[in-house]
């Protein structure tokens, strides 16, 4: 129960914050979401836009309106990186559904446990990802980005969990609307994601080079 408050101040905090921003910045954020699913249509590129979209939410929390020069900075400097990065989870993605595919037509147990080991690799590779992501556009190195995202991870197993939960809610209910899965989902789920970071990753991060 005491290892519960911790993780529950920052996430509800979060929660919190990311209403009032999507409340406040509605309009920029169905731009940002629109821009990042036609620029993920290619798959290969799809951390690139990733990138480019924590950018411009980045900018929306400093400045109020999306910095078209600190984008284009953010993606000068980390392009090639991000799209190394986007490009392993699409890969665990095609081999789980491979699994399951394959479980569906011969009933094999090794290929359902597969199917599952997939999924929450897959869980962990996106978690890192994004938490990457969002430091690289607060400035940090990438090495230093990657790892306070795995720390990140390593301190905070049920603020992560409750993280994934609350993120598959917000995907399931813009898949229902499908409309909104397009044009404002994206948007909702990164700024929820790099509240969330702002309010628990900076001293997790001061903690590990002690």
């Amino acid at each position: 129960m005491n290892a519960a408050r911790p993780s529950m101040g920052p996430f509800r905090r979060s929660l919190r914050q990311t209403v009032i921003f999507v409340y406040r910045h509605s309009a920029s954020l169905v731009v940002v979401s629109v821009c990042w699913f036609v620029s993920s249509l290619p798959i290969i590129t799809s951390g690139l836009a990733t990138l480019g979209a924590y950018s411009a939410i980045r900018s929306m929390r400093n400045s109020d309106r999306i910095e078209i020069r600190e984008i284009l900075q953010a993606l000068q400097r980390h392009g090639f990186n991000a799209v190394l990065m986007g490009i392993v989870p699409v890969i665990v993605c095609v081999f789980t559904v491979l699994y399951f595919y394959r479980y569906t037509v011969t009933g094999s147990i090794p290929y359902v446990i597969l199917s599952i080991v997939g999924v929450y690799l897959l869980s962990f590779l996106l978690l890192v990802l994004l938490t990457t992501f969002a430091r690289l556009v607060e400035g940090c190195a990438f090495a230093e980005a990657v790892k306070d995202s795995y720390m990140w991870l390593v301190h905070n197993p049920l603020l992560s969990t409750m993280t994934v939960v609350a993120s598959g809610t917000i995907l399931l209910l813009g898949v229902v609307s499908v409309v909104g899965l397009i044009i404002i989902v994206p948007a909702v789920l990164f700024s929820f994601h790099m509240e969330v970071i702002q309010n628990s990753l900076t001293p997790i991060a001061r903690d590990g080079d002690r």
